[in-house]
This record gives structure tokens, C-alpha cells and sequence, in this order.
């Protein structure tokens, strides 16, 4: 088959979604199958490009005249829509045009990584290629943790929760990595169906990890004297992360003992806040910025302790990486992270939040190293036969079978024939695996028309957001 991954977000960059394309994709390919990949290219979200050969669409060419529909409807037939609201769907209609320029047609199916891209493609994608979706966390929630969503009876706290919706049912078939996702979505603020969803747990390339986790650092490494334990906190700076949990928690510590340092790896908008707040709980000579890392197994290996401190989580794969390489993980007790560590078996929980709590925590396992590294040799071997890259890609074809089947009897009417999913796969040869983590950059532009009659049959707005906003003023 050949398949387009989509994502909204910018690749590449230090999170869970860019590891589990890249690992979702090398397994498709060991399976014969040809992957391409779709996304932002850098945060300034300017540009949609193809990583594996480099075609782009500049997507503020196309954001003026979806700004001028957008804000004229929203300014005549709904007023009361929030500036904030209107952004985000300015943003999602740019997004889904963009997406229409490159040649969808050629794809047997389409597998999209959030509840942006899902509702995009499913308003541009030809009707005979099956969409699949995957949902790597609950953006409602993290907009509430973050501050831009005040109240939970605001009409943008309803907006989110339709966004929730359209997007996780947009596809023929959604996955989602843990339980504690699959009910939040089938919750009756979302009602998403049960049918609807497939629970698949992440997995991991173990052996390119390990390869990587054995190779020198390639970037600085600071110098740390032998005597100190080296925490590890591996995430991007945003709030809903925790770090400041940590610097917190990590103060309280110092009071006690000053035989650590801890690593923070990731970048983000909090980054000068959380310098500051550092240099406020005298934490200089404790901690260590070091931004966006492409060797962060080998930064793992250098270090004792991994620390995950998250606010809300879905299935880190800091967690996955730390168990395959031996070391003891310390995480929060928010979202799915529970389904992943046996705490006092397989790393350590704390209570979500509670920096005196993650403090006793990691007290303990300095304290006590033997029981430290007992807890990081059991979750090495839960991780080894939990994480397998082979079972993520299996689970995720099976779905495809379907998406592709259901996709056909659809479209029985109008065909005379319909397609063999196991007939077709098996006839595809082995393909060898391109370096997928040196994407192309974007040198080949796609044309955007200049005039907006390309666009003209585009239902700008969506219609089913246009309604969830009228029933949300309404209530």
C-alpha cells in the first residue's frame, strides 16, 4: 500500500508524535509497504510540506482570503464567537486547502495524527481512499490547563469538545493509545461511540534505540561530577508538562541533599519562565537547560533517573525509552502514564501535581539505589515485552484492513469490483527503509492559484462547527 502520514504539528521536533510517526513509519516500510509523511514545517506553522521529497504550500498565501470569509461570517451571522475561536478556525480552513493541493489521490490510505488533520483531510480527501485517525492526547484539557479556556461553561469550552468530536469521528476508524483516552472520548461531554475506537498502545524501535543509546553524545554534554545522580526530565516546555512541578519539588530536595543534578531536555514557550523560576528557587547549580536534542538515548544513558513530572499525559514514550534502557522511571499519575508503570514494580508513581510527593520520591530512590535499580531491571523487562515496534505496526494494519473494506462498501455502487486488502499487501515486495529522521526540506513549492475560485465550492465555515457555536450561545 502506500500511505500518507498526516499531522498538523511541526516536524521534526522533541515529542511523542514525532517518534511514533517515526516508528510506525519504519515498520510499514520493513512491511513493504511506501510511507510518505505530511506536516508543518517549523513552528512559525508558515508551511505544509512532504518530508520525503520536499513539496511544500505556503499556507499564508492561502490564510488572508480564508481570514476575509471567516471573520465577515463570523462578524454578520455570529458576533458572539470569541476572537480565540475564530483564530483556531482560520487556522483549520488554511490547514485543510493547503491539504488540497497536494495529490491525495495517489494514497491507498491515509492515516492522520490529531483531531485537526482527521476533520481536514475528511473534507478534501477523495471519497475512495479510506482515512484512518489517531489521537495522541485530549486537547480539551490541556487548553483548560494552560489558561485559554477560563470557564467550563464558556462557549470556547464547548467549542473544544465539538473539536474533540468532529475530529475523533472524522475518520473511518480511530485509534487511541490508552483506556484512560478511550473514556474521556466516549464521555458525554464528547459521546464519541465506543465503535468508533481501537485501543492500540504505542511501541518503540528497540533495536535502533538501543544502537543510538550505545553511541557517543553528539551534541554538549555538561561537565558532572561522578558523585552526583543525574535526573532526566525529557519533554517540551509547555505547561501541561510539569515542569515546574519539578524545579519545585526538586527545591524542596536541596533542603535535604545536594548529591543530584537534573537534566531538562525540550523546548517551548515556558523556556524563560522556567529559567527564572529556577534562578528564583536556587536551583543554578542543579539544573540543566539543554533545549532540543536529536541524542536523547544517549543523553538516557549518561543518566540515572528518568523524571516525568506530566500535569496530563496520554503514553510518553520518555516512559518507554527509560524502561528499555534500564532505568528507573519516575512519573506523575496523569493520564494513561498508569497503564504504564506498576508503581513500586516497573518505576514509581506520584500523585499528580503534588511537587512534595515527587520530592519523597525521588529522596527514596537516591536513598536507597539497590531498590532503585531493582524497579529499573523489572521495568526493562516489562518494557522489552510490552513496547515491541511489531505489534504497533500489525494492530495498525488490521485497522487499515478495515478502514479499506468499510471504504469499499461504500462505494459498492459506484465500482465494479472491491478491493482484496490481504491479496494487494502480500504482493508487495520489501522496500528498504530511507533515513526518515533527516526530512527533506521544502524546495519544491506547489502553486497556489491566485484567485479564490479554487476554493469557491469549500463549505467555509464548517457547517457542524457553525451549529455546535449556536448551540453553545444558546446554552
Amino acid at each position: 500500500m502506500k500511505i500518507l502520514l498526516v499531522t498538523y504539528w511541526f516536524l521534526p521536533h522533541v515529542g511523542g508524535v514525532n517518534t511514533y510517526i517515526n516508528v510506525l513509519r519504519d515498520e510499514l516500510i520493513r512491511n513493504g509497504h511506501e510511507v510518505d509523511v505530511l506536516a508543518h514545517y517549523t513552528k512559525k506553522n508558515d508551511k505544509i510540506y512532504m518530508l520525503t521529497n520536499g513539496q511544500f504550500v505556503d499556507k499564508s498565501k492561502i490564510k488572508k482570503a480564508v481570514y476575509e470569509i471567516v471573520f465577515q461570517y463570523y462578524e454578520q451571522n455570529q458576533p458572539y464567537v470569541e476572537s480565540w475561536i475564530r483564530w483556531r478556525e482560520i487556522e483549520r480552513y488554511s490547514f485543510e486547502l493547503a491539504l488540497s493541493l497536494f495529490n491525495l489521490e495517489q494514497y491507498d490510505i491515509i492515516h492522520a495524527q490529531d483531531i485537526i488533520s482527521s476533520r481536514a483531510l475528511a473534507r478534501v480527501k477523495p471519497d475512495h481512499v479510506p482515512l484512518v485517525s489517531t489521537i495522541h492526547g485530549f486537547l480539551a484539557s490541556e487548553h483548560r490547563i494552560a489558561g485559554n479556556i477560563k470557564s467550563t461553561k464558556s462557549i470556547a469550552w464547548k467549542y473544544v469538545h465539538s473539536e474533540e468530536l468532529y475530529g475523533a469521528t472524522a475518520a473511518q476508524r480511530t485509534i487511541v493509545p490508552t483506556y484512560w483516552l478511550t473514556r474521556l472520548f466516549t464521555d458525554k461531554k464528547v459521546n464519541v461511540p465506543p465503535s468508533q475506537l481501537s485501543t492500540i498502545p504505542y511501541g518503540i524501535d528497540i533495536k535502533k534505540f538501543m544502537q543510538q543509546y550505545r553511541s557517543p553524545i553528539s551534541n554538549h554534554f555538561p561537565s558532572i561530577s561522578k558523585r552526583k545522580t543525574i535526573l532526566l526530565c525529557v519533554a517540551r516546555m509547555v505547561h501541561v508538562k510539569g515542569h515546574h512541578i519539578l524545579l519545585e519539588a526538586l527545591a524542596l530536595l536541596k533542603k535535604k541533599r545536594s548529591d543530584f543534578v537534573c537534566l531538562l531536555v525540550g523546548d517551548g514557550h515556558l523556556m524563560h519562565s522556567l529559567r527564572s523560576l529556577s534562578r528564583r528557587l536556587n536551583l543554578e547549580r542543579h539544573i540543566y537547560f539543554l533545549g532540543d536534542r536529536d541524542d536523547v538515548p544517549q543523553l538516557i544513558r549518561r543518566s540515572d533517573i528518568l523524571v516525568l513530572p506530566s500535569i496530563q499525559d496520554n503514553h510518553p514514550f520518555t516512559v518507554m525509552e527509560g524502561q528499555i534502557a534500564g532505568k528507573l522511571v519516575i512519573a506523575s499519575n496523569a493520564g494513561g502514564i498508569p497503564e504504564m508503570i506498576y508503581s513500586g514494580k516497573t518505576g514509581l508513581l506520584f500523585p499528580n501535581r503534588n511537587s512534595r510527593k515527587l520530592a519523597k520520591r525521588i529522596d527514596y530512590a537516591l536513598t536507597y539505589p539497590k531498590r532503585r535499580k531493582k524497579i529499573a531491571r523489572q521495568g526493562k523487562q516489562w518494557g522489552l515485552k510490552q513496547w515491541a515496534p511489531s505489534t504497533l505496526a500489525q494492530k495498525t494494519l488490521d485497522i487499515y484492513e478495515r478502514a479499506v473494506k468499510h471504504t469499499a462498501l461504500e462505494l459498492i455502487d459506484s465500482n465494479d469490483h472491491e478491493l482484496d486488502f490481504n491479496e494487494e499487501v502480500s504482493s508487495r515486495i520489501k522496500l528498504p527503509i530511507s533515513d526518515i529522521h533527516t526530512p527533506v526540506p521544502p524546495t519544491h513549492e506547489i502553486t497556489v492559484p491566485k484567485n479564490n475560485s479554487w476554493f469557491s465550492d469549500s463549505e467555509i465555515p464548517d457547517p457542524a462547527f457553525i451549529a455546535a457555536l449556536k448551540k453553545a450561545h444558546r446554552n
